[in-house]
């Protein structure tokens, strides 16, 4: 009997293992998970080979044999010799400039994954498309799947350090490796429209002065490298801009910031009386930490939109002296979740050495008029007051704030803290969507201080007389 039993149970697994290995004869049609795989924008290396040509991220197909037997099927692109693609099906890699792969074994009923990369040629033209069909031939039946790359030639900039004054230009992108820096009493000035695109890590250092001169139309944009559909919201593709102790008069106007770590951070006193940072019309989001960070700075907001950053839209540490009117501070995305900290957060807490003693204390003064601070958290704003430090002067009137701790406070009538709405909905056109603009019946309306000689709003749209609170005038 156990003889018997034996022998069913060879003959079982020798009958599975017979059916893996018989390959069906007949043309077959295979199954795929699209029919085109599309890398988006990349950046070619047209005018420099000091980089390794630059490649896209890893896109996957997924390849299905439908029948009950096995196949073998025989891959290779139609026509790829400028080797604008490579592929790798489950761990062999393509070969020749066709990329071929012969008598890949596709299991009955089972899938292979097909892993492709777009490479870009440094002697293409400024800006162009390829597609590429990739072709599978089982048994005589050839299907195809496109491959479909668009690509930019950029300027490429790799530790560049700026020691003239230089001008930035809309002709083409800018792509930055690793960091670039901007030298004492050196101006580097970015005008409309110019691209900028910052691969892992990278960081703009400015230890003279930054000039982004940007418009509503036709504003300046730094983001990420990666224009793939699925990194359009993702944050921390890049370090931000860092402006450095030494640099001064920096003024960003039109600019949309996205994608970093820190969208902007600002390091101590200018050396002379001016703002060291003046900021207007722009836009920051999407920040994995802050997007404007300050440390002792003195800094100007007009009419700017900072939102959806993982801990802060605003911290000013360690003192410091901050103007800002009619600016939108708003902590509701996707990339908020989990956040314990106030978005918008002050401190006047004195620099300390490691052992905790007193090295030096930096005056903290602020000027809040117009703003809407607004987020998912119970308190949205944080005073954070230290014995040791030394606050001179504040000034918080007629902004919408969302606070519990500190109601009472904003809501007094006196000459310093007048006129502001606490914990009144400032009823956003579609938060889900990131639009902050306001709708119809928001408290907002009328709401702002009307003597701030600013008569425009981040669209450039003329202020209602009173003025709407927050970026954005309403309609």
């Amino acid at each position: 009997m156990r003889y018997v039993l034996l022998l069913i149970v060879v003959s079982f697994i020798m009958g599975s293992c017979r059916k893996d290995e018989v390959f069906t004869s007949a043309p077959v049609t295979l199954n795929f998970s699209t029919d085109t795989v599309d890398f988006d924008t990349i950046f070619s290396l047209k005018d420099t080979n000091s980089l390794t040509t630059p490649k896209s991220i890893t896109l996957r197909l997924i390849v299905s044999n439908p029948n009950d037997n096995a196949v073998k099927t025989n891959i290779e692109l139609e026509g790829n010799l400028l080797s604008i693609f490579k592929i790798n099906a489950d761990g062999i890699p393509g070969s020749g400039n066709l990329q071929q792969i012969e008598n890949l074994e596709i299991r009955g009923k089972d899938s292979v994954y097909i892993f492709i990369q777009s490479y870009i040629k440094p002697d293409l033209v400024d800006e162009f498309s390829v597609a590429e069909n990739l072709i599978f031939n089982t048994n005589g039946n050839k299907q195809s799947v496109v491959l479909l790359s668009y690509a930019l030639n950029a300027n490429y900039y790799k530790e560049e350090t700026f020691t003239k004054n230089t001008t930035w230009s809309d002709a083409k992108p800018y792509v930055i490796y690793d960091d670039i820096l901007v030298e004492k009493g050196v101006t580097l000035t970015i005008n409309p429209g110019v691209k900028i695109y910052n691969h892992n890590n990278s960081t703009i250092y400015v230890a003279g002065t930054l000039l982004i001169d940007g418009t509503v139309d036709n504003p300046v944009v730094l983001q990420g490298d990666r224009l793939d559909d699925a990194y359009k919201e993702v944050p921390n593709q890049w370090n931000g801009i860092r402006i450095l102790q030494t640099s001064i008069n920096n003024k960003i106007n039109g600019a949309i910031i996205k994608n970093g770590f820190v969208g902007i951070r600002v390091d101590s006193l200018a050396s002379n009386a001016n703002p060291k940072l003046t900021l207007t019309q722009t836009k920051i989001f999407d920040m994995g930490a802050v997007g404007l960070l300050s440390y002792s700075a003195y800094i100007k907001a007009e009419n700017n939109l900072i939102s959806d950053c993982g801990q802060y839209a605003f911290f000013g540490d360690l003192g410091g002296r901050y103007d800002f009117t009619f600016n939108t501070f708003v902590a509701l995305g996707g990339g908020t979740t989990g956040r314990q900290n106030a978005t918008f957060t002050l401190t006047n807490r004195p620099y300390r050495n490691e052992a905790g003693a007193i090295v030096k204390v930096f005056p903290l003064s602020y000027n809040l008029r117009n703003n809407i601070i607004w987020g998912s958290n119970d308190d949205e704003i944080n005073f954070v007051r230290d014995v040791d430090g030394n606050t001179i002067s504040s000034n918080v009137k007629n902004n919408n704030i969302k606070s519990v701790l500190f109601r009472d406070e904003l809501i007094q009538k006196n000459t310093t803290i007048d006129f502001n709405q606490v914990n009144f909905d400032p009823i956003f056109v579609d938060a889900n969507k990131k639009n902050y603009k306001l709708k119809g019946g928001s408290p907002c309306t009328g709401a702002g201080e009307i003597n701030t000689g600013i008569n425009i709003d981040l669209e450039n749209k003329s202020r209602n007389n009173p003025p709407a609170i927050g970026c954005y005038e309403i309609n």
